[in-house]
């Protein structure tokens, strides 16, 4: 054999080699781009079924608040004006039954003021790019700033406030949501307590600040409680034990709550209460 021809061979033979090994470089380049896209495909369709998650539950929720506001904001302001008017044309009414009647339309107003200011505080937080800002606050002094607002309602339910906040705690949290989630707790607990205590209790712990609100109240079953604690917690005008529930309340609580960092638990057994423990992270400033 000739060396030109050897030299041929050994050539081609090389050539071959290189081109194995190219093609081989090429088909793993081209395997791992493809797992690459694979991989983005799945997890944009991951990301695309969140977003239709959330967007349903939120048009559920939506839902779920035009009934709340059909029902229980139209139809207080309906028996409001047709009372008002009832007093205006009935002259011949006895002073105890305008009484009464007075009575009831202050009773509406207020019942409809906190619905209001609830619905305005949950719709308010739900603008994802709204800019919060920590600050330092009185704990005790905010406990009963709140119970002030409530004031009247424990009166006419013969409800007494405990403020057992230690005093002198300060905070260093995002005020408005953790006032909010005090003001929630709070007019549940009025809502389904006749009468007895309403305890809030509070103080530093080791990594942040516990705080506890504790009432007398007909308490809850464990499957009511788990329904509130269940991501897919959606608000319904349901009375609750025959007491009027929309669950506003609680998920207002489970969005201020997720703003602040924080985690709660809910004890309560039926006829005995029940007790809302929050764990409040604090930092301090600076």
């Amino acid at each position: 054999m000739h060396s030109g021809n050897i030299g041929y061979y050994l050539v081609a033979i090389a050539c071959a080699i290189v081109g194995y090994f190219l093609l081989k470089y090429i088909v793993t380049r081209l395997r791992g781009y493809q797992r690459i896209q694979r991989l983005m495909m799945e997890r944009k369709a991951w990301e695309i079924s969140k977003k239709n998650e959330a967007l349903e539950k939120n048009n559920l929720i939506q839902t779920r608040l035009i009934s709340i506001i059909s029902h229980d904001l139209i139809s207080p302001l309906r028996f409001i004006h047709l009372t008002s008017k009832h007093l205006l044309e009935k002259t011949d009414e006895s002073i105890e039954m305008k009484d009464e009647m007075l009575a009831e339309i202050a009773h509406s107003s207020k019942e409809l003021e906190l619905l209001a200011t609830n619905i305005m505080n949950w719709i308010k937080y739900q603008n994802e790019h709204r800019r919060l800002i920590k600050e330092e606050f009185d704990l005790h002094l905010m406990a009963n700033q709140i119970f002030a607002i409530f004031t009247g309602l424990a009166r006419q339910k013969n409800i007494t406030f405990v403020n057992d906040v230690h005093k002198g705690v300060i905070l260093y949290q995002y005020m408005e949501p953790v006032k909010i989630v005090l003001y929630n707790l709070i007019l549940n607990a009025i809502n389904f307590t006749e009468q007895g205590h309403i305890h809030i209790s509070g103080g530093k712990t080791p990594r942040g600040i516990l705080i506890k609100v504790r009432d007398e109240g007909m308490g809850m079953t464990q499957q009511q409680i788990d329904n509130i604690l269940s991501e897919h917690f959606i608000v319904s005008s349901a009375n609750v034990d025959k007491r009027k529930g929309n669950g506003l309340g609680y998920l207002i609580i489970k969005d201020m709550l997720k703003l602040v960092d924080a985690k709660f638990v809910i004890k309560s057994k039926k006829g005995k209460g029940t007790m809302v423990s929050i764990f409040l992270p604090s930092q301090e400033p600076g």
